[in-house]
């Protein structure tokens, strides 16, 4: 049970590393605002919803996300994750399956490499124990500091990052299951035209808590129907392994909207 009333967490933080960490953009002279490239910051809003089954218990959570993302300057960032959770496991008669789930909060975003071909950056994140049921959020507040190395083949168009994640529970319900995980994720843009590109993006997960390691499969079709907007859906599926976002198949879609004329839009048809 213990697992099952943190699962929003690790599908908010962990699951949608596409979303959560998601990435931003190949460089300004190759894809503009693709939106898929940890190593660049943009000032935007997204809202996606996932949905990810598990067959061992036969229920699946939903989550809906109203994300908010600005940049500081050149080389900083914060981000507001605003989630709506609905959970199909059944649960306490006091325990509400739908409703607010653990609002997460970027403290700082930094660039502190920059280069022609590549870039490296690291945040610090706090995802707080604001969720309106127990079956809904964690319990917990928990640190999850993230660094990303990106490295783009301009010849073959094509992007790759390294993204590792750590989670930690620092404070919240005592009577709640510690969390301590990494997650590594690869992430393989391919671009296909100035509005259209594909991600594939295995992630791994190391379990400190229970022990073991996991692996999901993601991928995302992605395109931009105006410079400023992109949509996307990612389809998703469970490879190996006992850790409770290990699940059996997912799907997500989503969108974003640029606020500022900060990238070359001009270039991006």
């Amino acid at each position: 049970m213990n697992k099952l009333l943190f699962l929003f967490f690790l599908l908010h933080h962990a699951g949608i590393l596409f979303a959560q960490n998601s990435p931003d953009s190949l460089k300004k002279a190759q894809t503009n605002a693709n939106a898929d490239d940890p190593s660049q910051f943009f000032t935007r809003i997204e809202v996606f919803s996932e949905l990810q089954y598990y067959d061992k218990n036969e229920f699946y959570i939903n989550q809906t996300v109203l994300r908010t993302i600005l940049k500081i300057g050149k080389r900083f960032t914060t981000r507001i994750d605003l989630p709506f959770v609905y959970n199909s496991f059944t649960s306490p008669a006091n325990h509400r399956q739908s409703g607010l789930g653990d609002i997460s909060f970027r403290l700082l975003g930094y660039k502190f490499l920059e280069k022609p071909k590549s870039a490296f950056t690291a945040s610090v994140e706090i995802s707080f124990n604001t969720a309106q049921s127990p079956i809904l959020g964690t319990g917990k507040n928990l640190l999850i500091p993230v660094v990303t190395y990106t490295a783009i083949i301009p010849k073959k168009k094509l992007l790759l990052s390294l993204v590792i994640q750590q989670t930690n529970s620092v404070s919240g319900d005592e009577e709640r299951a510690d969390i301590s995980f990494t997650k590594v994720q690869a992430i393989i843009l391919k671009t296909w035209s100035k509005r259209a590109w594909t991600v594939l993006a295995p992630e791994w997960f190391v379990d400190y808590v229970n022990g073991g390691i996991s692996m999901n499969l993601r991928t995302r079709m992605a395109y931009a129907p105006t410079p400023r907007m992109n949509i996307w859906v990612t389809p998703s599926v469970g490879i190996f392994g006992d850790f409770i976002l290990r699940y059996q198949w997912g799907a997500d879609i989503g969108g974003r909207y640029f606020l500022f004329r900060e990238m070359n839009f001009k270039n991006n048809g």
